[in-house]
């Protein structure tokens, strides 16, 4: 009897102890998307934290030094989105160039706390008008 009731407490114990570990690496993920993913379906990625990546659109660029408030939109060349961002861009960010944001949609507008700028020595832009490889967009910001 003694055993059995050891090995209850065992199995409840291990249980408690995978959910622990469950609930701690499901909030900690963040996952990565493109601005079309997340037109597609909004309610997937409702109240989640996002990696939302693609190119600075030409033209969208607004930066308030007072406030430290930086607002552009990041495209995939499918669909746009506008990032608000509170805090200077860093020194590699420019239009036309690869960015990855995180944080949450708030209503419509990325809301970010992080922007990462990925640059690579062979990067080129695309031709004005040129579609963008969404395949190989998302390659190059993972």
């Amino acid at each position: 009897m003694r055993r059995l009731a050891y090995g209850l407490i065992g199995v409840v114990v291990l249980a408690a102890a995978g959910f622990m570990i469950f609930r701690a690496l499901s909030d900690s993920l963040v996952y990565f998307v493109l601005p079309n993913e997340y037109a597609r379906d909004p309610g997937e990625y409702a109240d989640r934290r996002l990696r939302l990546g693609g190119i600075v659109e030409e033209g969208s660029v607004a930066f308030d030094s007072d406030r430290l408030q930086l607002t552009f939109l990041v495209t995939d060349s499918i669909e746009s989105f506008e990032v608000q961002h509170r805090g200077s861009p860093p020194d590699l960010f420019k239009e036309n160039g690869g960015v990855v944001v995180e944080g949450r949609f708030k209503g419509g507008i990325f809301v970010s706390d992080n922007v990462l700028v990925k640059h690579s020595e062979v990067y080129q832009a695309p031709e004005p008008g040129e579609p963008i490889d969404v395949e190989a967009l998302k390659n190059s910001l993972q």
